[in-house]
């Protein structure tokens, strides 16, 4: 099992347990991160951040652009 799917069974017991209350899924989530490395004896495996080139993010904000629906002509 992955440590994705490890940490979110951890937090789905733990919703359980405490009567699957609303609103505390990010609570829930950083209690079974930390429970999971502390299983692990050793913190949770790096973030990876990708960089996109500005070009790139440009083009995208000129494709959702065109996509978006114009007002009607009066």
């Amino acid at each position: 099992m992955h440590h994705e799917q490890e940490v979110q069974l951890i937090a789905y017991h733990m919703w359980e347990e405490q009567g699957h209350p609303h609103g505390h899924d990010l609570e829930h989530w950083l209690k079974a991160q930390a429970v999971w490395e502390d299983k692990q004896g050793h913190a949770a495996p790096p973030v990876q951040h990708v960089a996109v080139p500005h070009k790139a993010a440009s083009a995208i904000h000129v494709k959702e652009a065109k996509t978006q629906p114009r007002p009607p002509a009066r």
